[in-house]
Formats: structure tokens, C-alpha cells, sequence
């Protein structure tokens, strides 16, 4: 003969209703805002569907209205995001072959993107300039600055318009996530904390705030935020 179930049991089995009742609402809740941000890009005709700028100020006020660590956030909404410009268009980005790149692209855009692998970084930005691709990612300056100079080459042309992660601390399978740096034919879009990136007499300068005037521009960037975990 069976023995009832403990109080403890039964409202154990309680809160477990509640949490699948819960999660089906945050799927239809995320079903709708996959549909809303389709039609945005509808809207556009596809065009510039990558939007950092946007992307930026969004996290950062999901970020700011919320206790949950801001790595787990960027990390939920990035996918979302990266799924509705999937969606939308297969893009194309052009990269360098070492797994710290490939790892910032596919946080970035997800694994449903071309590849393009180059074999450095003078012809990832070419193949971004001549239009073969959409977009391009290389390491982060501060990591390889010998890039700087192929984009000196190329001012006026392509553009630096994003640093990925937003937020510092992320990991991939045990390891620090590195910064990426997104190259573009375009600015980004402005947001509510930006940085304006110049070469001038060979030194990078940078400046707070959207500078598309800038002298020496090549590229403005989502500033970012730093939180431990």
C-alpha cells in the first residue's frame, strides 16, 4: 500500500505547475516579440538589419531594471536577437579562422550565419569594402592592433561599428569569452552611450559621444559595461 504524499511533496509538485505554467507564457511571450521584430525588419525592407546601436541601449536597460546577472540577460537577448536576424537574412561575415573570433561571431549572430574564413585581417576588410560579404569581425584591438593600419587603408569605406560583448565576464566552455570587433559599410546606429574611434598621426584616440564628423574616423562603437560575476 502507497503511503499519501508529504506536504512537502505536494507543494513541491505545486510549484512545479507553476513554473511549467510560467515558462509556457514566457514562449508565447517570446513568440510575439519575434513576430513584432520581423515586421520591424519587414518594414525596413532588410535593409541595415543588424542595429547595435539599438541592440545597446536595449540591454543596457533590461540590464539596469533587473537583479539577474547582466551576463545571463545579454546572453538570453542575443540569442533572440541573432534568431530574428537569421531569420530575416543568412548573413555573411568574414573572419579570421582561430576559435576566439568564431566564438565572439557566434555569440554575436549565432551559428546560423556564412562563414567566410580569411587569412588575415587585410582581406576580412576587403572582402567588407568590395561588398562580398555584410559583415566582417576581427580581434579586438587592444589584442591585435595590427588591423589598425588595413583600416586606415580603408577610411571612408568600412567602419567599425560594434565591440562584442557588450558586457564583460562572459565564458565559452570554460573560457573567458574575447572581445570581437564588428566591421561594417556603415556607422551604426547612435545609442545612448557611444564611442567615436580616430587614427590620427597613427595613434588611436578615442572620444565619448557620436562623432560622424569626426577627423581621422574610423569607426564609432556602444560603450560598455564592466560587472563582475
Amino acid at each position: 500500500m502507497s503511503s499519501s504524499p508529504s506536504s512537502d511533496q505536494l507543494a513541491l509538485a505545486d510549484v512545479r505547475r507553476q513554473i511549467d505554467a510560467l515558462d509556457r507564457e514566457i514562449l508565447a511571450a517570446i513568440e510575439k516579440r519575434a513576430a513584432l521584430a520581423g515586421a520591424v525588419v519587414a518594414a525596413k525592407g532588410g535593409q541595415h538589419i543588424f542595429r547595435p546601436g539599438r541592440e545597446a541601449d536595449l540591454i543596457r536597460g533590461l540590464v539596469e531594471s533587473t537583479r539577474l546577472p547582466p551576463q545571463m540577460i545579454e546572453v538570453i537577448w542575443r540569442q533572440m536577437i541573432a534568431n530574428n536576424i537569421t531569420r530575416q537574412q543568412r548573413l555573411k561575415i568574414a573572419m579570421l579562422g582561430d576559435d576566439q573570433v568564431k566564438s565572439t561571431a557566434s555569440f554575436c549572430f549565432g551559428g546560423a550565419v556564412d562563414q567566410a574564413i580569411k587569412p588575415d585581417a587585410g582581406h576580412v576588410l576587403d572582402a567588407v569594402a568590395n561588398n562580398q560579404v555584410d559583415l566582417g569581425v576581427l580581434p579586438h584591438w587592444q589584442d591585435d592592433a595590427g588591423w589598425l593600419e588595413h583600416m586606415q587603408a580603408h577610411q571612408g569605406r568600412v567602419y567599425i561599428m560594434a565591440v562584442s560583448p557588450l558586457i564583460k565576464g562572459h565564458h565559452v566552455a570554460g573560457q573567458p569569452l574575447k572581445d570581437g570587433v564588428i566591421v561594417a559599410r556603415q556607422l551604426p546606429d547612435a545609442s545612448a552611450a557611444d564611442v567615436t574611434l580616430c587614427l590620427a598621426d597613427g595613434k588611436l584616440v578615442e572620444h565619448d559621444g557620436y562623432h560622424a564628423d569626426a577627423d581621422g574616423l574610423i569607426g564609432i562603437f556602444q560603450k560598455r559595461y564592466f560587472f563582475a560575476i
